[in-house]
C-alpha cells in the first residue's frame, strides 16, 4: 500500500500537470452519460457520486480530498457510470487526459499511486455489491453495528439516505428490530440495545 506521505507528495506533482478550478456546493462536476474529457482529482472539499434511477438519487460514494474522481471512465475514455455533485465548495485540479497518460508512459512509479487509487474504487465497488445483494434488515443492523457512536449525531432520514432506502422503509425496520429487541429509540434517535 502506498503510503499517505508519497500520496501527498504525488498529488504535489500532479499540481503542475493541469490547472485548479473552484465549484461552488451543489455545482455538479459531470452528469452520468457523459465522456471525460479530463483527469479530475478533488483537492479541498467532498463530492457525492450517484446514479438517478425512476426519478430517484442514489448515493454510491463520498469521496473527499486528496483523491481521484471518476478515473477509470476517464482514463478509458469511457461514459461516466454515475454523476457527481459538490457537496460544499470544492477545489478540483484538472489535467489534460493526454498530459497524464504520456506521465504514465515515461514514469512507471508515476503509475503506481493512479493504480492504488484504482484498487481502492475497486473495494468500495465491491463493497456496494455486497451491501446490494444483503436485505434491508440486514444492512440496517450492519450499519448501527459499525456505526454506533454516529447513530445519535444523525437523523433517520440522514440513515436512510445513507443505506439508500426510503425514510419510510427504514422506519419499517426500525420498528421491526424494535420489538425484537436489537434496538431503542430516544427522541428520534437509534440506540443499539
Amino acid at each position: 500500500m502506498v503510503r499517505i506521505l508519497e500520496m501527498q507528495d504525488y498529488f504535489k506533482m500532479l499540481y503542475g500537470l493541469g490547472y485548479k478550478r473552484f465549484y461552488n456546493k451543489n455545482e455538479i462536476l459531470f452528469f452520468e452519460g457523459e465522456i471525460p474529457k479530463k483527469i479530475l482529482v478533488i483537492l479541498k472539499g467532498k463530492v457525492r457520486i450517484y446514479k438517478t434511477t425512476q426519478n430517484k438519487e442514489e448515493t454510491l460514494h463520498y469521496i473527499e480530498s486528496l483523491n481521484f474522481i471518476a478515473e477509470m471512465p476517464s482514463f478509458l475514455q469511457i461514459p461516466y457510470p454515475a454523476s457527481a455533485v459538490c457537496m460544499n465548495e470544492c477545489e478540483i485540479l484538472e489535467i489534460d487526459l493526454e498530459i497524464f497518460k504520456k506521465q504514465c508512459i515515461g514514469n512507471v512509479d508515476f503509475c503506481l499511486p493512479f493504480i492504488a487509487s484504482l484498487c481502492q474504487k475497486i473495494k468500495i465497488l465491491e463493497n456496494h455489491i455486497s451491501k446490494n445483494s444483503q436485505s434491508l434488515k440486514e444492512r440496517v443492523k450492519k450499519f448501527a453495528l459499525e456505526n454506533k457512536e454516529e447513530l445519535q449525531k444523525l437523523t433517520q432520514r440522514q440513515i436512510a439516505q445513507k443505506l439508500n432506502t426510503s425514510p419510510e422503509s427504514l422506519s419499517r425496520i426500525l420498528k421491526e428490530l424494535k420489538n425484537a429487541g436489537f434496538i431503542k429509540t430516544q427522541k428520534g434517535k437509534i440506540i443499539i440495545v
